[in-house]
């Protein structure tokens, strides 16, 4: 089978996931210890796909990712694949959204057959021959990887499409009103475009601006193929807090396949060696359940870690239990902590005797994917003794006015260092 190209729309600013990505492009945020754009592409590449190319935006965005991925033949050595062709980025264009991106990036490189466009806000599990056969055989110009989100879950932030019986879009509504959507079927952002959409990109001029606003509605107005394939295996949108820490937790437990983790120490932990010969073969260190943990850690006696994931080169001292957390690179964690269902991004300092906790009760409403407590951005340090609770985030003071004047968020407080605020609900 001919695999098509990989075009990554990954031009985001990544606001809901403050305070972690203050610092960094949302796509090299580290899920697992690679980044998000990594755990994205492997399943892709794995199952044949070979070009890829970042439709980046912007000066720092598009720098970070070319200094992070260079040419991709790290990547491509990691994942033991030698033909894999060098990865490409969108030039100095400040594109109107994902689909003038993806039409940027198709002229620009000559891209010829199919594209696979895929947002850097989703991990997944496709089985891309399938997609792939569909769309050929049905003919279409686009086809469109959905989703079915039961009863209790929120249809109204994605797109939503209604399919006939041939599997063919009769209707698509982009964030529906709670109550109007048409089905359950959310678009994933998951898209395979015939090479014609070129010649459609053309024709529709100005008014290429985002896929799901713009791009969709213009082709099942007027009557071209737009085909919808429903995914049977995982999907999340790692965009937020509460499903960034849902999504590390299934990578951990391997809820995802076609994810390559490096290092097993024994069944469910994967531990680097370098970490180990550095706590004298993890004695006094206890383990439970699933982990994942870097290279070149130092942790102390009487450390528990529990169905967690630890980044590179973070110290943990004495008596600190770390359950069901997500704790990035370069993370100093004194005495005697408790860390609970949160998120630590890197270069952060806990102090001891701290506690960061998504299960304290607490009076003020939280949203209930959102109960975890992010603390980074970028040289944030948790005095001693310091209680955080669900749903609290915590930032360097210095960029409190860039966080607030998101209007996302409700301002909880300061001292002399820190900026502490809340999702608002």
């Amino acid at each position: 089978m001919k695999y098509p190209t990989i075009i990554a729309t990954v031009g985001g600013e990544g606001t809901r996931l403050y305070p972690i990505t203050l610092n960094i492009s949302k796509p090299l945020v580290d899920i697992c210890n690679q980044a998000v754009l990594t755990r994205m592409l492997e399943p892709l590449v794995l199952q044949g796909c070979r070009r890829v190319i970042m439709a980046s935006k912007g000066y720092e965005n598009t720098v970070q990712l070319n200094k992070y991925f260079k040419s991709g033949a790290g990547f491509f050595k990691r994942l033991g694949i030698e033909d894999g062709q060098e990865f490409e980025y969108q030039p100095n264009y400040e594109d109107k959204g994902s689909g003038d991106a993806v039409r940027c990036c198709m002229e620009y490189y000559g891209v010829k057959g199919d594209a696979l466009v895929v947002s850097g806000d989703n991990l997944f599990d496709i089985e891309l021959d399938a997609i792939l056969r569909q769309h050929r055989e049905k003919g279409a110009l686009l086809t469109i990887g959905l989703k079915e989100l039961g009863p209790q879950e929120d249809v109204s932030q994605f797109g939503v499409a209604k399919l006939d019986k041939d599997m063919k879009v009769s209707a698509f509504v982009e964030k529906p009103k709670p109550g109007t959507e048409p089905s359950r079927l959310i678009n994933t952002s998951i898209y395979v475009f015939s090479q014609e959409i070129r010649r459609v990109f053309r024709e529709m001029g100005d008014r290429v601006k985002d896929i799901g606003r713009d791009v969709i509605p213009y082709l099942t107005e007027r009557g071209y193929p737009v085909y919808g394939h429903i995914l049977r295996g995982y999907w999340a949108d790692v965009g937020t807090p509460g499903r960034f820490w849902r999504t590390s937790m299934d990578i951990l437990h391997g809820e995802l396949k076609n994810i390559k983790r490096e290092h097993e120490y024994k069944p469910g932990q994967w531990i680097h060696p370098d970490t180990v010969c550095r706590t004298n073969g993890l004695g006094g260190v206890r383990i439970k359940g699933t982990a994942l943990i870097g290279r070149a850690c130092q942790i102390g006696r009487n450390v528990t870690i529990e169905d967690s994931t630890i980044g590179h080169t973070c110290i943990i001292e004495e008596g600190t239990t770390i359950r069901e957390s997500v704790v990035n690179s370069f993370a100093n964690i004194g005495k005697n902590t408790i860390m609970n269902r949160c998120i630590l991004g890197r270069y952060t300092t806990v102090e001891e005797n701290s506690r960061i906790d998504a299960e304290i009760e607490v009076e003020f409403p939280v949203a209930s994917q959102d109960r975890i407590p992010v603390v980074g951005g970028g040289g944030v340090t948790i005095v001693r003794n310091s209680v955080i609770g669900p749903g609290k985030r915590v930032a360097p003071i210095h960029q409190s006015h860039r966080i607030l004047s998101t209007g996302r968020f409700m301002e909880l407080g300061y001292d002399k260092e820190n900026v502490y605020f809340r999702e608002r609900v």
